[in-house]
């Protein structure tokens, strides 16, 4: 009997680890408490929960809240017995493309980085409530970021600026218009002397005819860009090596060694969607061939965290890296023989630099040099040269025309803007580009000066810093609601549509700046339909027939760019790079970098972005000074304390967090934050208080001390722990080569029970795969979940005591030691077991299995006993402990999915496949009288993956991707030895490391 009860018993979470079938593989673990087990992590480990997650609200005891909560449900279910006082009245006409019940969707696109990628948004009867990538698009291939996902959010914020003043009163389009108009013809009069018009960086072609416009009309007018994460870089260093500024295109998914200099490519630049895509495409073992990425940086990034080798170095040494480089090739490659001396040597990393350019000398035509827009110029200009001798440039490297207005962009622009309005040589200035007055570097003024200026006006999205101190206030459109165009990277033109109307008066950027045009056209639109009318030959039944289609496709035929035929100027490469001295740098360095959630502080106020944890911190709802493990034990800084950071007199206080793999002797701060949050308070520490025009992104002779006060970070790291199971794997080609097909056999295929499987009818049998070798961490998923089935946000309190709700979290591991190299992530959701365990624990069913598959909750039965939750080994199960919704106001539930049932206080939740997408394509089915097309069925999570690392489908189509990934040798069962047969399958991360260094 006992032998029987040994071999059909399942493993319970609290029982010891079982031993590892490959002990080769290195331990994995989520934080350094972890690794190191300290006391404060044993008691935390011990509880099935985060401390704090179970507490009932703060201020009342249970039994009193039990009361609450019966009454509160009492006067619910009466008041739903009435009708709603509000008088509702039906379509007279119903629109022709409205059918009540049946979403449409539109072609769009928007500009993150001056450049388009393009968009298909979901509108319900008039109210957007999903943006999906265009797969029509040459960037975004039907993908998106984060950001793009999070758009929603910003569209129908209560705290957008409603309406136009002028010095504090209201005011009204029109009358600024007129207002605009007489001061212009008065500017005209002497050359537009005393204009400037700060704009953000933009490809569109209708702006940059009205700019030229205004220019021609204004020859003294000074028309400047701005951004606080410009390019400039990028543009500066190919005008060293080509003589005037491009784009470059990589093309990842052939290239064979890739050499990243602090460049975060996969997301990061106006061609990442793609770059991404194409990256993933190298990385399939199964060919017996990848690509190998060799990261130099000093923090982690998530390009970093998918290399096959990351060399961690200050950031002033990346440069340095490149160099030796340089100097290594030089005895190597034809046409870099002026090279071979006068390099400096760098004893300390002479491996890792003979072993890259060995690599990248035997790729030659296949291998490629990227360069981040933080280096200097001559870094990027060394980078091109490398390319061009290495044979790539023209063949796996292509170079586009520019798109955007040429000239510096930076943080020079805003402080002659300054210097001038403080002067008095400033008459009118008009300032679109997203609040310069925050993002303004150490002794710049601009905020001042703009207050002197007798006509300032700032089209602002909310009331910000630089809207504050400007005479006009101009309330911007969101992108949903705007017509306009714009240029992707290619050049490909897309055209802007809205979705809605204006919610709060909202102008675009072209309606504020026609009126110095001096054009016919009032509205974006009839300067756009103008525009592309003239490019187009005219009106007629043609244009209006070719229009109509490019807003339904969502680009502009014969629109791309061919590429240019560029060609390197060795000599003037020569005269820069010699320039550097190559001194070491000796000291702590200050290290800033775009925020990954809120970038310059665009996105500070929306709280999807807020909420979802930070792919290598894991932090939420703000920012902290990163330092290796190494470099806060010499300092003595506690984790859990601040830390005083003073440059050139400068001084902030910032939360510390140790981050395992960060470069030593350096502090990491994320620009963007600091700002007040939706609560009032300030959220994050602002780090563009260090910042200085000489110095925007990092810099040597930072003084740090620890701080007295307590750190506050909000991280859900260390939530929950593998506890040394197999649940995030990973392997070196070499290995998966020699143990393939016999690779992971222990963590797939039939455990012993009790009862035989469950046979489930065709033909749907829903399932999903998610290959870690294409997931990069980027977190599009995690925001995509939330839009699509209303997750709610919780808020910093919350998520701190453990409460988030997200229903796909991305694990974070690392591997090794405190220095950690690699970073593994991997989504995590219901796993939608066939054997679930958190089905025969519900005393009242409210989980229950269906016969396709799917793990369902039925929320109108659940009681929140919680027990579901306790008995889930993957702990992704989600429970309202507090009511969210009824703070949220009547313009942010517009954004909400009709077809999900929006969740109360006291309820379990948790990801059901999208079921709701799954029940809509049946119905179109069943009325088409043809079965589902599976193949287009996709859950929010595949859909918007960049790299097709989630899939969706139907196991019982056996040609399908995710049939096909179930088979894979790579493919295993995360907590497989419990036998809870999980419908999600993982494929293993295979790296491709270097013999010639050490693995990790």
């Amino acid at each position: 009997m006992s032998s029987l009860i040994d071999r059909y018993a399942l493993p319970v979470l609290q029982d010891s680890p079982r031993p590892r079938a490959d002990a080769g593989r290195p331990r994995a673990w989520r934080s350094l408490e972890e690794l190191h087990r300290s006391p404060e992590w044993e008691r935390a480990a011990s509880r099935e929960f985060p401390p704090g997650a179970a507490e009932p609200p703060q201020g009342l005891e249970r039994r009193r809240f039990l009361q609450l909560a019966g009454t509160v449900a009492a006067l619910a279910g009466l008041a739903a017995c009435k009708r709603p006082a509000e008088k509702v009245m039906p379509y007279t006409v119903q629109p022709p493309d409205v059918t009540p019940g049946v979403p449409n969707a539109y072609a769009t696109a928007w500009a993150p980085e001056g450049y388009a990628a393009g968009l298909v948004v979901t509108s319900w009867e008039g109210r957007p409530t999903k943006v999906e990538g265009n797969p029509d698009h040459p960037v975004s291939l039907g993908a998106t970021h984060p950001h793009a996902q999070a758009l929603l959010v910003d569209l129908y914020d209560p705290s957008r600026t409603r309406s136009v003043t002028h010095r504090g009163a209201p005011s009204s389009f029109n009358a600024y218009q007129d207002a605009q108009v007489e001061h212009a013809r008065r500017l005209e009069a002497v050359g537009g002397e005393g204009l400037w018009l700060l704009l953000e960086p933009s490809a569109s072609p209708t702006r940059r005819e009205l700019v030229e416009r205004i220019r021609q009309r204004f020859p003294k007018a000074r028309v400047e860009t701005y951004h606080a994460l410009a390019r400039d870089n990028v543009y500066e260093g190919a005008r060293l090596a080509f003589g005037r500024p491009v784009e470059t295109l990589v093309r990842h998914d052939e290239a064979r060694v890739v050499l990243s200099l602090d460049a975060d490519f996969l997301v990061q630049g106006p061609a990442s969607l793609r770059e991404a895509r194409e990256f993933a495409r190298s990385r399939t073992p199964e060919r017996g061939t990848m690509g190998r990425l060799y990261v130099a940086e000093s923090h982690f990034s998530v390009t970093g965290m998918n290399a096959d080798h990351r060399l961690r170095m200050k950031p002033s040494e990346v440069e340095r890296f490149a160099l030796a480089v340089l100097g290594e090739l030089a005895n190597r490659l034809p046409g870099l023989e002026r090279f071979r001396e006068g390099i400096a040597p760098w004893p300390e990393r002479a491996r890792a630099v003979r072993a890259v350019a060995e690599d990248l000398a035997r790729a030659g035509p296949l291998a490629v040099v990227v360069v981040g827009p933080r280096q200097p110029p001559r870094v990027h200009a060394l980078a091109h040269l490398l390319n061009a001798r290495l044979g790539s440039a023209g063949r796996i490297v292509t170079y586009q025309e520019s798109g955007v207005e040429p000239g510096p962009s930076g943080l020079e622009v805003s402080r002659a803007l300054a210097e001038a309005a403080l002067a008095g040589r400033v008459d009118t200035v008009v300032v679109t580009a997203f609040d310069p007055v925050s993002s303004a570097p150490v002794g710049v003024t601009l905020g001042a000066a703009l207050a002197v200026v007798p006509n300032a006006v700032a089209w602002a999205y909310r009331e910000d810093a630089t809207a504050k101190r400007c005479a006009w206030v101009l309330p911007a459109a969101h992108v949903l609601e705007s017509w306009g165009d714009a240029r992707a990277v290619d050049g490909t033109v897309s055209l802007v549509q809205p979705l809605i109307r204006p919610l709060f008066q909202g102008l675009t950027e072209l309606d504020v700046l026609a009126p110095f045009a001096g054009v016919a056209e009032r509205t974006a639109y009839q300067l756009v339909r103008s525009h592309w009318e003239r490019e187009r030959g005219g009106p007629g039944v043609a244009f209006d027939e070719a229009w109509d289609q490019a807003l339904a496709v969502g680009t502009v035929p014969d629109t791309a760019r061919p590429a240019l035929g560029v060609t390197v100027d060795a000599g003037a490469v020569e005269t820069v790079v010699r320039a550097f001295t190559g001194a070491p740098s000796e000291g702590l360095e200050l290290n800033l970098v775009p925020g990954y959630k809120v970038q310059d502080g665009r996105f500070f106020a929306n709280p999807w972005l807020q909420e979802m944890p930070d792919p290598l911190t894991m932090l939420a709802w703000g920012n902290a000074a990163l330092v290796s493990p190494a470099t806060a034990e010499r300092l003595k800084l506690s984790p859990s304390g601040t830390v005083r950071l003073t440059l050139r007199g400068r001084r902030v206080e910032a939360p510390v967090f140790v981050l395992p793999g960060h470069a030593d002797d350096t502090v990491t701060l994320e620009l963007g934050w600091g700002r007040e949050g939706p609560e009032h308070e300030v959220l994050g520490v602002d780090a563009f208080l260090l910042r200085h025009v000489d110095a925007p992104w990092f810099s040597g002779g930072l003084q740090v001390e620890p701080g007295e006060g307590e750190g506050g970070c909000v991280t859900v790291q260390q939530h929950w722990s593998m506890e040394g199971r197999e649940v995030a794997l990973q392997d070196t080609l070499d290995t998966f080569e020699k143990k393939r097909p016999e690779y992971l056999k222990h963590l797939k295929g039939e455990v012993a029970a009790l009862y035989d499987p469950f046979k489930y009818a065709e033909p749907y049998q829903w399932a999903m795969a998610v290959d870690l070798n294409r997931c990069i961490g980027c977190g599009a998923c995690v925001v995509a979940c939330q839009a699509e089935n209303n997750v709610p946000v919780v808020g910093r309190e919350q998520v701190a005591r453990g409460r988030e709700m997200h229903w796909l979290r991305v694990d974070r591991y690392f591997e090794g030691s405190p220095d950690a190299q690699r970073a593994l992530p991997q989504p995590m959701m219901c796993q939608h077991c066939e054997t679930a365990p958190c089905e025969y624990v519900c005393p009242v069913n409210a989980t229950v299995h269906s016969d396709e598959g799917l793990n369902q909750m039925v929320y109108n039965r659940c009681v929140g006993t919680r027990y579901c939750s306790n008995n889930c080994p993957y702990k992704v199960r989600r429970f309202n402990y507090l009511e969210y919704r009824p703070r949220v106001t009547e313009v942010e539930k517009l954004g909400l999915n009709p077809d999900v049932t929006v969740r109360s206080r006291g309820v379990m939740e948790k990801c059901t496949y999208c079921v709701q997408r799954i029940e809509r394509a049946r119905i179109e089915a069943r009325k088409a009288r043809k079965p589902i097309d599976t193949q287009a069925l996709q859950s929010a999570c595949a859909q918007v993956c960049p790299t097709e690392a989630i899939v969706f489908g139907s196991l019982h189509e056996r040609e399908s991707e995710v049939a096909r990934r179930h088979r894979d040798a790579r493919h295993y069962a995360v907590l497989h030895e419990l036998g809870t047969r999980p419908r999600t399958a993982y494929l293993a991360r295979i790296t491709n490391p270097n013999p010639e260094l050490e693995h990790g």
